[in-house]
């Protein structure tokens, strides 16, 4: 299975997101958002177009954040994944690992910092993807993960 992840779009229309990644998500079994699309056109669009799992972020409008929850769990072919956006564990990545171990998840997709981060604790891979529309020190970025029977491989994906 294939999933696009991305985070901190802040795009008021999802027609403002860039064409090159409306194409990955296009060719994806999965989109995963980590929060942070601002309004909930975002949102609309990408949950009846896609096979869609999202989170609210920080700067989320209201409505949005009545929508959707601050965090998810589900499974995708045998890999136990943990969503957040994560602003509330002060960017304390080993943190976000020993939440998902207490879930029982082998990988978190986090959002907020606007750079795409991977690092390993123990059995528990940690990814932010990055944002497409507005990094922070970054190139502007999506993640692509290939999840076959319980093996996962990511890729950082520049969005031009």
């Amino acid at each position: 299975m294939r999933i696009v992840a991305v985070s901190d779009t802040h795009a008021e229309n999802f027609r403002d997101l860039p064409d090159s990644l409306i194409g990955l998500f296009d060719a994806a079994d999965m989109v995963v958002h980590a929060g942070d699309y601002t309004t909930m056109d975002v949102v609309d669009v990408m949950s009846s177009e896609y096979d869609f799992i999202g989170v609210h972020g920080n700067s989320d409008d209201p409505e949005v954040k009545r929508k959707l929850n601050q965090f998810e769990v589900f499974e995708v072919d045998g890999v136990r994944v943990f969503l957040t956006h994560a602003g509330h564990f002060d960017y304390e990545f080993h943190d976000l690992a020993y939440r998902a171990m207490e879930l029982g998840a082998g990988l978190v997709i986090f959002g907020h910092i606007h750079r795409f981060h991977s690092e390993q604790f123990d059995s528990v891979r940690v990814i932010c993807p990055g944002s497409p529309t507005r990094p922070r020190l970054s190139l502007p970025s999506c993640a692509v993960i290939d999840i076959d029977e319980g093996k996962v491989e990511i890729r950082r994906e520049l969005i031009g």
